[in-house]
C-alpha cells in the first residue's frame, strides 16, 4: 500500500498545466537499428535551413517547422542519413538509422529485427536506464536487471552474480566476462572490476545470460557488453556535481569535440565517501579518453581509462553485531585499519573496416595494475601487466534466398601476474612470506552464423575452441621450498545452436538454445594452501538450454520478454574455508540450475507526461545434485548464496516541462548461507525514489541547437529505512570461539542530490 501511495504522489506531484501546442512542431523517436537503442545525440535539420535539434537521452526529439510539408534530414555519425518528407504532425515519427557498415551487428549480438533480434534472454541498459540512482556506480542499476543479482559489500566490494554462477566467488566477480568497446576487462582468471567503469563513460550496457555468446568466451555465467559515448559530433563540456550521505561527494567533468570525422571524449571524475561503517573511506580518481575518427569507411578508436582507488575496508559481521552495531568494522580489519590502495590502466586500439561483402573489427589491447593490501592476517602487493589482440570478421553472403551473415575470429591474451605477501603487524610491513610470478595466457577462436532459412525462421550457431595454461615461478629462496611448475588445462570446445521465429509481422518472436560453456578457476582456486599449483583443479563445464519469446503487443506500447531455462554444470568450483579469511578451491560435483524470467515494460504518453512503468520477475531453483565435502554429503541442498525470488519494479516518468522522476522497489528473497543450508539470509525490500528537472535553453547563432542544458535531481534510497545484508559471506568459519561473519550491512535510508550542467557550442 505504501508503495502505490507514494507512486501516486509523485504523479500528482509531476502533472503539469501546459498551454496549447505550437502548430507545426515535429515530434519523433529514433531507434538505432543494429542495437535497438534509443537514438540519443542524432541531429535533425529541416533540408537547407539551419532549424535543427539534436535527440535528447530517449532518442526523442521535437523541431518547430514553419509550415508542412517539410523535409527533414536524419544523421548520426557510422549511420545512414535519411531524408523525411513530413506531411502531418499528428502523429510522432519512429525513425530507425542503418549502420552504413553494411548493417552488420554489434559484436556479440546477432541482428534479427530491430525488436526481437537474438534467440536467447539478455537484457539493454540505456543511458537514461543507468541514471535512474545515484551516479556514485553503475551496478545500482544494473541490479534492477532479471536473473542477475549483485551483492555489494562496500563501493569497492562487489559480487555480480548471473543465473546462480558467480556466487561462490567470495570477495570479487568472478566467472562473468566483460568487455567494453569489444576491449576484454576480465583477467586472466576470469575476475572482473566493473566498478571501476565511470558511469559517464558509457552509452549502453547489454547482459547476455549463460553461455550465448561464442564470440565473447562462452563463459557460463554469460557476458557483460559495454560501450563507450562515442559518435557525438557535437561539442560540448559537462559538469557534474553530487553529494549525499555519509560524506558522499562525486565530481564529474567531460568535454566533447566532435565533426564529421573524428569525434573525442574526455572525462574526469572524483569520487569521495566517508562510509556508512568504521573504517569504510573511499576515494576513487578516474580519468577517460576516447578518441574515434571515421575515414573512407573505416573507424579507428582509441581508449584510455585510468583509476586511482583507496579503499578501506570494514569486511564483514557477525550476527549479533550486524543487527545491533551495523556500522562498526569487524574487530581485526579495524584494528590494522585495513585497506586496498591500487591503480590501474585499461588501454586499448581498435580498428574497424568494410569491403564489399567483407567487416573486419580488430582490437589490441593491455591493463596495467599495482595495488597494495593490508590486511589482518598478512600484506599483499600485486603488480599486473596483460596484452591482448582481438580480431573477428564478418561475411555477407545470399544462401536459401536470402542474406546471410557468418563472423569468425579469434583472441590471445596474456598476463604476467606477480605479487608477493609480508607479515603484518598491526599494519606494519614486516618480513617476507611470499615471492611469486604467475603467468597465465589463453587464446579464444570462435566463429558464428545467422542462418535466414525461410520466411521469419532463423537458426543461429556457434562454437568456441578454449586453450588456458599458467605457469608458476617460485622466487622466495628463505624457506628453501621450490612451489614452481606448469599447469595447463585441456582444450575445451564449446557449440551453441539456438533458433529464432517471428510472428505477427514481426512484432512477436519465440526463440530457444542450447549452449555448452566453461569457466576457469580463479588464481585462489589454482593454488593449494601452501601456495603451490594445485594439479587436481579443473575448469567448471555445463550445458544451458533455454526457450522463451519477447515481442511488443498493445500497439507497441507493452514489451515482454519471457524465458524458461535450466543449467547442468559439472565439477562444480568452490572455496573452502580452511583459516580466518583464508579459502582453498575445490571442484565438488554438480549443480542444476533451473529458472524462469519475466520483464514487462510499459510505455505510454498520457496528455503531456510519458509513464514507464516496469516490472521483472526471477525464479530460481538452484540445487547441488552431487556435492561430496570430505564427510560431508550436501547433494540435494539448495546452492549457496542464491535467491530463490527476486522481483524488481517501478515508475518512470517525464513531462514536456522537464520535470521527471522514477520509483524503484525491490524484492530479495531469503537464501542460503552455508552449504547445509542450516542458516539462511533474512529477506527483504527496499525502495528508492529519484525527482528531478531537466531542460535546455539558449539557442546557438544558426538556431540549430541549443547552448545550455541543466539536470538537477535529488534522491532517497532505502526510503523504509529497511535492515538489511546487502552482501552476504557464504560459508563463514568460526574461529577462536567467535561467531562466523556472514553479513555485510546494507546502507539505512540515505539522500543524495546533484548538478548537471552543459555547454554546448
Amino acid at each position: 500500500m505504501r508503495i502505490w501511495i507514494l507512486t501516486i504522489l509523485l504523479m500528482l506531484f509531476l502533472l503539469p498545466t501546459y498551454g496549447q501546442t505550437p502548430a507545426f512542431v515535429i515530434k519523433g523517436h529514433v531507434i538505432f537499428g543494429d542495437s535497438g537503442e534509443d537514438g540519443l545525440g542524432t541531429t535533425i535539420v529541416e533540408k537547407d535551413t539551419n532549424n535543427g535539434t539534436v535527440t535528447d537521452l530517449d532518442g526523442n526529439f521535437s523541431l518547430k517547422v514553419e509550415k508542412l510539408p517539410a523535409t527533414i534530414e536524419v544523421r548520426f555519425i557510422g549511420y545512414s542519413s535519411q531524408e523525411i518528407v513530413v506531411k502531418s504532425v499528428d502523429e510522432p515519427l519512429e525513425i530507425v538509422l542503418e549502420s552504413n557498415f553494411m548493417g552488420y551487428p554489434d559484436p556479440g549480438i546477432v541482428v534479427i529485427d530491430r525488436r526481437l533480434k537474438y534467440s536467447a534472454n539478455y537484457s539493454s541498459l540505456q543511458p537514461v536506464d543507468l541514471h535512474l540512482d545515484q551516479s556514485a556506480t553503475i551496478l545500482n542499476s544494473m541490479n534492477t536487471a532479471p536473473g542477475l543479482h549483485i551483492h555489494t559489500g562496500a563501493l569497492n566490494t562487489n559480487r555480480i552474480t548471473i543465473r546462480g554462477i558467480g556466487n561462490r566467488s567470495q570477495f570479487t566477480t568472478a566467472k562473468i566476462r566483460a568487455y567494453l568497446n569489444d576491449i576484454p576487462l576480465t583477467s586472466g582468471v576470469g575476475e572482473t572490476t566493473l566498478e571501476d567503469i565511470d558511469m559517464d563513460l558509457l552509452s549502453s550496457i547489454k547482459i547476455v545470460k549463460g553461455p550465448n555468446v561464442s564470440n565473447y568466451g562462452s563463459g557460463l555465467g554469460g557476458s557483460i557488453i559495454m560501450k563507450t559515448a562515442g559518435n557525438d559530433s557535437r561539442k560540448f563540456v559537462n559538469s557534474r556535481f553530487e553529494v549525499g550521505s555519509y560524506g558522499y561527494l562525486r565530481t564529474s567533468n567531460t568535454i566533447n569535440l566532435g565533426n564529421e570525422k573524428n569525434v573525442l571524449r574526455a572525462n574526469y571524475s572524483l569520487t569521495h565517501s566517508d562510509g556508512y561503517r568504521d573504517n569504510n573511506q573511499y576515494d576513487r580518481h578516474q580519468f577517460s579518453l576516447v578518441d574515434e575518427f571515421n575515414y573512407d569507411n573505416k573507424q579507428l578508436t582509441f581508449l584510455l581509462n585510468y583509476t586511482d582507488l583507496k579503499a578501506f575496508i570494514p569486511s564483514s559481521l557477525n550476527e549479533e553485531d550486524f543487527l545491533n552495531e551495523p556500522s562498526k568494522a569487524a574487530f581485526t580489519w579495524g584494528r590494522v585499519r585495513g585497506f586496498e590502495d591500487y591503480s590501474k590502466i585499461q588501454v586499448g586500439l581498435s580498428h574497424k573496416v568494410f569491403w564489399k561483402d567483407w567487416y573486419n573489427s580488430t582490437s589490441v589491447f593491455g591493463t596495467f595494475y599495482d595495488s597494495y593490501e593490508s590486511r589482518p592476517f598478512n600484506i599483499l602487493t600485486e603488480d599486473s601487466r596483460s596484452l591482448g589482440f582481438r580480431s573477428k570478421f564478418y561475411y555477407n553472403f545470399r544462401a536459401f534466398g536470402e542474406e546471410q551473415v557468418l563472423s569468425f575470429g579469434g583472441e590471445f591474451f596474456n598476463e604476467k601476474y606477480d605479487w608477493q605477501t609480508y607479515e603484518t603487524d598491526d599494519g606494519i610491513l614486516g618480513a617476507h612470506l611470499s615471492d611469486n610470478v604467475e603467468t597465465r595466457q589463453y587464446f579464444n577462436i570462435f566463429a558464428e552464423a545467422n542462418w535466414k532459412l525461410f520466411r521469419n525462421f532463423t537458426v543461429e550457431t556457434g562454437i568456441n575452441f578454449n586453450s588456458t595454461q599458467y605457469n608458476l615461478e617460485d622466487r622466495f629462496v628463505l624457506d628453501s621450498i621450490d612451489i614452481s611448475g606448469d599447469y595447463a588445462f585441456k582444450p575445451i570446445i564449446s557449440p551453441r545452436l539456438g533458433i529464432n521465429y517471428l510472428w505477427r509481422d514481426k512484432l512477436i518472436s519465440f526463440y530457444g538454445n542450447i549452449s555448452h560453456g566453461f569457466n576457469p578457476p580463479t588464481l585462489e582456486e589454482t593454488l593449494t594452501p601452501d601456495g603451490a599449483i594445485n594439479p587436481d583443479i579443473q575448469p567448471e563445464k555445463g550445458w544451458s538450454y533455454e526457450i522463451g519469446s519477447r515481442g511488443d503487443i498493445l500497439d507497441g506500447s507493452l514489451s515482454y520478454n519471457a524465458s524458461i531455462y535450466y543449467m547442468d554444470v559439472r565439477d562444480l568450483l568452490v572455496a573452502k574455508r580452511l583459516e580466518l579469511d583464508q579459502f582453498q578451491g575445490i571442484n565438488a560435483g554438480r549443480t542444476s540450475h533451473m529458472g524462469l524470467e519475466l520483464d514487462l515494460k510499459y510505455n505510454k504518453r498520457w496528455k503531456k507526461m510519458i509513464l514507464k512503468p516496469f516490472v521483472n520477475y526471477h525464479y530460481a531453483n538452484y540445487q547441488f545434485v552431487e556435492f561430496i565435502d570430505g564427510d560431508d554429503d550436501f547433494s540435494g541442498n539448495e546452492l549457496t548464496g542464491a535467491v530463490p525470488h527476486k522481483i524488481n519494479s517501478g515508475i518512470r516518468i517525464q513531462s514536456d516541462l522537464g520535470l521527471y522522476g522514477n520509483i524503484i522497489h525491490q524484492f530479495v528473497d531469503q537464501m542460503p548461507m552455508r552449504d547445509d543450508n542450516s542458516v539462511y539470509s533474512d529477506s527483504y525490500n527496499t525502495m528508492n525514489m529519484k525527482i528531478g528537472y531537466s531542460n535546455r535553453f539558449g539557442k546557438t547563432k544558426n538556431g540549430s541547437n541549443t547552448k545550455f542544458h541543466i539536470d538537477i535531481y535529488a534522491g532517497i534510497r532505502n526510503i523504509w529505512n529497511e535492515q538489511y545484508a546487502s552482501q552476504i559471506l557464504i560459508n563463514a568459519g568460526s574461529f577462536g570461539g567467535n561467531a562466523p561473519r556472514y553479513y555485510y550491512p546494507g546502507l539505512p535510508r540515505n539522500f543524495y542530490g546533484g548538478l548537471s550542467f552543459r555547454y554546448g557550442w
